[in-house]
């Protein structure tokens, strides 16, 4: 329920910041990056595992449990909306706290809280009740470790291999996606839940356990701490996307795109069985594409090549635009829907690719002190935009059927992508361009 392109050593991410400069790496050169990022990346395979699994088994015990879909939809909203709140707040808290801490923490406080959940429900029982609450207070837990983590990247990695990063973590992030629910499913036929709920403890204790033998820089200045003052510093954080045009083009096109995109994930499952008239196993490889597609993509961003990562983020756009209006015209058939599986491991990979590089440039491009912030206004985006989509999608796909909206998404999207293309080279050549931060270092 929630919610990154191709060969060679040659440095055309972008030149390396100077040191000093907004989003300047504090990270080791060359090589030496990779033995601690693998190292932390491991762990969060791990935990990324475990955390799929218990939220795997959760959802599927609420199905059997309850049979309704108003359950699942509280369980939904009470997985998406305490993370989602607290957004601004995460991102103060990466900025002014210790990074790596912070995620240890994150991660600690999430398997502590699925042990004692498990011993509370071995003790008294399982009840919806108490799996809705759990839900909600992984969200919260967990909803500190993104920005952290994302902000914290530069810390290791060097400037020019931030696309090779992402494009690994996000491979990463999807097999755990695919192998999470078949892990949850065994578990869970296997398994009481609460003892299920251990595997979020066991994957925690694994990410923190290599977290925290890596030598992390801090990024804070030495010396007094300034005096807090949360909405100030929201503000100040958030000022990035509008002192850069280059940022604010993003920020404003990442709103508009969430609210055609993101009711998509809602429908996939409309799709196979109302459109195409199939079961649940369709269904599944339906996912399972999308999930295909972006651990591919991952794996080939990773070795990318980028002369401008925000355009090449932009042309990802026009073709997840276009694959998403091609899905919206397939005929009602099994044939149809075979090619409705092709297109979602596409969509799944341009997705990657429009992901990857925007998070490499505002790592290499913002600066490290305001980058959790950033990051978090990535978040806050998502939850503005996911309520406008279902609102203006549900209409549509009642009134019209849940085909249309993959085609009006598709069709608004991919104008949107050319839109972006078309703006960002006039500010490229328009004047004051030199001005903002990170301005020409795509180049």
């Amino acid at each position: 329920m929630g919610e990154k392109d191709l060969a060679g050593e040659k440095d055309v991410v972008g030149p390396r910041s100077a040191p000093g400069a907004p989003g300047a790496s504090t990270a080791p050169p060359e090589t030496a990056w990779r033995q601690p990022y693998y190292t932390i990346l491991a762990g969060q395979a791990v935990s990324q595992v475990g955390s799929s699994a218990v939220q795997f088994a959760l959802v599927w015990y609420l199905a059997q449990a309850t049979g309704s879909p108003a359950a699942m939809g509280l369980a939904g909203l009470a997985a998406f909306l305490p993370g989602a709140l607290l957004s601004p707040v995460t991102g103060i808290v990466a900025d002014r706290r210790n990074r790596k801490r912070v995620c240890i923490a994150s991660d600690l406080a999430a398997g502590a809280m699925a042990a004692a959940f498990a011993l509370a429900m071995g003790s008294w029982g399982v009840t919806v009740a108490t799996v809705i609450v759990l839900l909600a207070a992984r969200s919260a837990a967990t909803s500190f470790q993104s920005p952290a983590m994302q902000a914290m990247v530069p810390q290791i990695v060097p400037a020019d291999s931030l696309v090779e990063a992402g494009g690994m973590a996000q491979a990463v992030s999807s097999a755990s996606y695919v192998l999470g629910p078949v892990v949850g499913g065994a578990l869970f036929a296997a398994l009481p839940l609460p003892a299920v709920l251990l595997t979020d403890l066991a994957g925690a204790l694994v990410a923190a356990a290599t977290l925290a033998r890596v030598p992390v820089p801090d990024h804070r200045a030495p010396g007094p701490r300034p005096e807090l003052h949360p909405i100030r510093e929201l503000v100040d954080g958030l000022s990035v996307f509008w002192e850069d045009r280059t940022l604010t083009q993003v920020i404003v096109s990442l709103f508009v795109f969430m609210v055609f995109f993101m009711p998509l994930s809602s429908f996939y499952p409309l799709m196979t069985s109302d459109y195409f008239g199939l079961g649940a196993f369709e269904g599944s490889i339906v996912e399972m594409s999308w999930a295909l597609g972006m651990l591919l993509a991952g794996l080939v961003v990773a070795k990318a090549s980028f002369g401008d990562e925000v355009r090449a983020s932009f042309w990802s756009t026009v073709a997840l635009g276009a694959v998403c209006l091609a899905s919206g015209l397939l005929p009602r058939s099994f044939g149809g829907w075979v090619a409705f599986v092709a297109l979602c491991g596409a969509m799944g990979a341009s997705a990657t690719c429009y992901n990857v590089p925007i998070v490499a440039y505002m790592q290499r491009s913002i600066a490290p002190e305001k980058l959790g912030r950033a990051f978090s206004a990535f978040q806050i985006v998502s939850m503005l935009s996911t309520p406008v989509g279902l609102a203006v999608a549900a209409p549509v796909a009642e009134a019209l059927g849940v085909s249309a909206w993959f085609s009006v998404a598709g069709a608004a999207i991919l104008v949107l992508g050319l839109a972006m293309l078309v703006l960002e080279g006039r500010s490229r050549r328009g004047p004051g361009k030199a001005d903002c931060p990170g301005a020409g270092t795509a180049d």
